[in-house]
């Protein structure tokens, strides 16, 4: 009788007592706000750093530019050579910044007079010149686009910015969101007992007992 006695106080108690407190209420949904905000701020991040990372493209773009056609300019019109520095690595080393199809339309505008210049392998690089400034003028707006596809095929191979982390930083916090809402949804289910219900249990339990 007596352990009956207890198991029912127990029974009351814990019904009673099944409320969540408001303040584990609260965290969850500071906590929720939390999630919130830190996922606007690293969405903000993400586009930061995108926007950064257009305007130097834009800028090495431009750079590039203007560096690969005075370049190309030069092998067009002169023979560059620099002291103490083999032709061939001059030639090589030219030649790689440039790409092949700059160089094809610098050996068809290069001047008359000016000599061939061959690589470290002994092959032609920059053929021996046979145009004149009438034909390199006309070929100008050509060159300059060659010379901007190239520079954009290196400018997205070289910048390219993997910004994937923030996308998976956006899904993890989104998962911890979705427990968070599962949580908070649970505890939301109350079993609290009015003081007039528990009464009501208490007085069929003694009626048991009887």
């Amino acid at each position: 009788m007596r352990m009956l006695r207890i198991c029912s106080w127990l029974i009351v108690v814990s019904l009673a007592a099944c409320t969540t407190p408001p303040e584990i209420k609260q965290a969850l949904v500071a906590k929720d706000q939390a999630y919130t905000e830190n996922e606007q701020l690293m969405q903000q991040y993400r586009e930061l750093v995108g926007n950064i990372t257009t305007r130097h493209q834009q800028w090495y773009r431009f750079i590039q530019t203007r560096l690969k056609l005075n370049l190309a300019l030069q092998w067009a019109t002169t023979n560059p050579r620099l002291l103490d520095v083999p032709d061939t690595t001059i030639t090589e080393d030219d030649a790689k910044l440039l790409g092949p199809e700059v160089i094809a339309l610098v050996n068809e505008i290069r001047l008359k007079s000016l000599p061939e210049r061959k690589g470290p392998n002994g092959q032609p690089v920059f053929l021996a010149g046979s145009g004149d400034m009438s034909n390199l003028i006309q070929q100008l707006p050509e060159l300059i686009a060659r010379i901007e596809q190239r520079v954009t095929a290196d400018s997205q191979a070289a910048s390219a910015v993997d910004l994937t982390a923030f996308d998976r930083y956006r899904t993890n916090v989104e998962a911890l969101r979705r427990i968070n809402a599962i949580i908070k949804q649970y505890l939301d289910i109350d079993v609290t007992l009015s003081r007039t219900d528990t009464q009501a249990l208490a007085d069929a339990l003694r009626q048991v007992r009887r």
